[in-house]
């Protein structure tokens, strides 16, 4: 039996449509939802965490419908963008606290602590939630919805307000419940951050799933669309002509850099992101020139979403 199946699942709020037609399983591992800004990520997480009902459809969990099993709700932790706190609570009476709601009773707090050294929040966990910054805030939602051991989670922005190093450990916990059997399903609008861990995707826009299924089989559907990089280079016209020359870029700009004359970067048009960078290192020996600095432009959602919807990044599709 599938972990989740969602059918033909719609919501409207008065004439506003938050999900049309949404129709994806999830399996055990993890998936990626991935979508611009109210593109319906968060309503989707809600309905699928028995929150919201939705208008018309189905949202299936072990085969039963999760908004009218409270048992098959228990087998899911949900971890909100928002935060939604007892502001006086320590780190560890909140995370109990929902170990108790989750019908854990007198083991509570032995879960609640293996839940808070898991995300690295142990260390603070007597400090009052009120004190506390966005990362460790974070890291206390997180132990609250890993408390009762779900089958499933739905984390929506996780990533939000942690550090470098705190993003790393928290791929790595999502990959080590992935690899437990646990079935994750977690948003971002940053592409990159569920390319990372992910095994599979769901592209989300306007309410509506515009590409899903196993990364490579969507990367397919992306194999045309230009990636944007900005290259500082000790030579950017030598380079940028043997670029052209070379076949790897499709198009060339150059961007002014402070006020020296001469200083320039490179706005690189890419239509095969990983032939540019498998060529690159080869190309830029050849030739004898340094590279100072290249940066992706485009790698949030919204590009991506741009193109398959037939738009410019932040325009109207």
């Amino acid at each position: 039996m599938k972990p989740v199946s969602l059918r033909e699942l719609a919501k409207w709020y008065g004439d506003v449509t938050g999900l049309n037609g949404v129709s994806f399983d999830l399996l055990p591992g993890i998936t990626g939802l991935v979508g611009p800004n109210g593109a319906g990520k968060s309503t989707l997480m809600k309905i699928l965490t028995g929150q919201l009902k939705p208008s018309c459809g189905e949202a299936l969990v072990f085969g039963e419908d999760v908004w009218s099993s409270s048992a098959v709700r228990r087998r899911v932790g949900y971890a909100p963008e928002g935060d939604s706190f007892y502001e006086d609570m320590s780190v560890l009476g909140f995370v109990r606290a929902m170990g108790r709601l989750c019908g854990l009773g007198s083991s509570a707090d032995v879960f609640a602590r293996e839940a808070l050294g898991k995300t690295g929040a142990l260390e603070f966990a007597g400090k009052r939630l009120k004190a506390c910054s966005k990362g460790m805030r974070q890291r206390a939602k997180l132990a609250q919805a890993l408390v009762h051991k779900p089958d499933i989670l739905v984390l929506d922005e996780p990533l939000n307000g942690i550090d470098a190093r705190g993003r790393r450990e928290m791929l790595g916990l999502f990959e080590e419940q992935a690899a437990a059997g646990v079935t994750v399903f977690v948003s971002s609008h940053i592409l990159e951050e569920i390319e990372a861990v992910t095994s599979s995707i769901v592209f989300l826009a306007q309410g509506k799933v515009i590409a899903s299924g196993p990364l490579g089989e969507v990367r397919g559907l992306l194999k045309d669309h230009p990636l944007k990089l900005l290259l500082s280079a000790s030579d950017p016209r030598k380079l940028g002509a043997r670029l052209l020359e070379s076949g790897l870029v499709t198009g060339i700009s150059f961007e002014r850099r402070g006020a020296a004359a001469g200083s320039e970067d490179l706005v690189l048009s890419v239509p095969q992101a990983e032939s540019f960078y498998r060529a690159l290192p080869a190309l830029v020996l050849e030739l004898g020139i340094g590279i100072e600095r290249l940066v992706p432009l485009d790698t949030s959602a919204e590009a991506v979403f741009a193109y398959l919807l037939g738009a410019e990044p932040g325009g109207s599709a």
